[in-house]
């Protein structure tokens, strides 16, 4: 277990909403110029026929907007955490070719890795028919409430292509935050947090070899950079998996994680619509969504790409807190980690 940061987090990551209100600055617009350049960079890469693994910054040339992305990727690996971009006319572009600006913008920000076992480099999330809290289902199969959670990546990528019928609102939460409040009205919490818990690992959940070995701590810190790692789904559902219970302490210090995740003092929502990216650290923000509603018709169904990207810079991270590499790698490939 890492050393317990007992001091308060003054660091810009660690807002509350009214911070956000004041400074009025995580939101950027593209303008015209911005989408011709992005344009040019798509029909460069349709017409050598590349697929979204032979897409890189060489291959999606944007020497206009190339400078603005890595202010973008300073703010949410070393400041604020996060950034909303708007402006893209998603709506005038087919889904595949949405899909390529939404990756090539993606690698001016980091390297994309895999969200599953499958392979799969671009994260599709929809209602597929599943029932959240099945041991093996993924929230983002769902239509489902998604609690506060983080994913298995550095930096996590959300671009919306279609709007749910209703609801459907992205929710995100500075969990330096939720630390410092934590810390200051809390403390006997924290022990419990920074030691962790067992995981389900969702695409295992079935075999013999359904949880994680080791505890995951759901915060750690190094040299007083304090990380967050938590999707309290899969806490429970590795104890339903091996019969074991939570003690009363883990339990209230879960609890105390989710009421300040979900407290209208701390969070922020955002009704993304078509074209709009939202791109988060994922050890500083935890991320939400509301349970929505859809169109009956499949060609209007809420629809979000997704990309997980490793940062351009990593961040330091304490020895029980090992990167996270997607599900590329072998020293996090057991933590089934993903909303």
């Amino acid at each position: 277990m890492s050393e317990i940061y007992e001091q308060p987090i003054t660091h810009p990551a660690a807002w509350v909403r009214a911070d956000l209100d004041i400074s009025g600055v995580w939101t950027h617009r593209l303008d015209a110029d911005d989408v011709a350049e992005l344009d040019t960079a798509l029909r460069g890469v349709n017409r050598m026929g590349l697929d979204l693994a032979h897409i890189g910054r060489d291959r999606f040339p944007l020497p206009r907007l190339a400078e603005r992305l890595s202010a973008w990727a300073d703010e949410i690996e070393r400041g604020r955490g996060f950034v909303l971009v708007q402006g893209f006319p998603a709506q005038a572009y087919t889904p595949q070719d949405v899909e390529k600006i939404f990756w090539g913008l993606g690698c001016y920000l980091g390297q994309p890795v895999t969200q599953n076992p499958r392979g799969e480099l671009m994260g599709h999330v929809m209602d597929y028919g599943r029932k959240f809290g099945g041991l093996d289902v993924r929230g983002y199969e769902t239509n489902a409430h998604l609690p506060f959670h983080t994913d298995g990546c550095d930096l996590v990528g959300l671009m919306c292509l279609r709007k749910a019928k209703a609801g459907g609102l992205s929710s995100i939460v500075s969990a330096l935050a939720v630390h410092n409040e934590i810390q200051a009205h809390h403390p006997e919490f924290l022990p419990v947090l920074y030691r962790g818990f067992h995981y389900i690992k969702r695409e295992a959940a079935m075999t013999d070899d359904p949880v994680t070995a080791s505890r995951v701590p759901v915060f750690g810190q190094t040299d007083g950079i304090v990380s967050c790692r938590y999707i309290r789904a899969q806490i429970e559902a590795a104890c339903a998996r091996t019969g074991t219970s939570l003690s009363a302490l883990e339990q209230e210090a879960l609890d105390c994680v989710d009421q300040l995740a979900a407290d209208p003092r701390l969070h922020v929502d955002m009704d993304l619509q078509p074209g709009d990216m939202q791109l988060c650290n994922n050890y500083t923000i935890l991320h939400s969504r509301t349970d929505f509603e859809d169109w009956d018709e499949p060609d209007r169904r809420r629809h979000m790409l997704r990309l997980w990207l490793s940062s351009r810079n990593r961040r330091r991270l304490a020895p029980d807190f090992p990167q996270h590499n997607g599900y590329g790698f072998g020293q996090i490939a057991e933590v089934a980690f993903g909303g």
